[in-house]
């Protein structure tokens, strides 16, 4: 097999992944509603250039975490099909990288959006 049609095979992989990611699991459609949201927010008020790639940094880490964590919670299902605590706590803590990246985008949403909505309100 060639290099370009390995390279291509990946990301066709990818891609499966991808869709499977959004089809399968109920967090991404939220981030993917968040996401939605920021980015027509970030066209309604015009946002810089380094707004914007703020927006984006913080949208890719969100939904790229929230697959990571997706496939750890798959992959301790496979190898712990029973209650083990140590596969619990494996799975609460990709939660928590979610959780954070969560945290922080909102952050820069707010510190962004805030005072073009209240400027808009004035």
């Amino acid at each position: 097999m060639t290099y370009f049609r390995k390279r291509r095979n990946a990301f066709g992989y990818a891609l499966r992944g991808l869709k499977a990611f959004f089809t399968w699991e109920d967090h991404p459609k939220i981030h993917a509603v968040a996401a939605i949201t920021a980015l027509a927010m970030g066209f309604g008020f015009s946002i810089s250039t380094m707004e914007w790639i703020a927006v984006i940094i913080c949208i890719g880490m969100v939904i790229s975490l929230e697959a990571v964590n997706s496939a750890i919670e798959q992959l301790t299902d496979i190898a712990s099909p029973d209650y083990l605590e140590a596969a619990g706590k494996v799975k609460d803590i990709a939660a928590a990288a979610v959780l954070v990246a969560s945290i922080a985008a909102a952050a820069t949403g707010l510190i962004i959006f805030i005072p073009k909505i209240l400027d808009a309100l004035a």
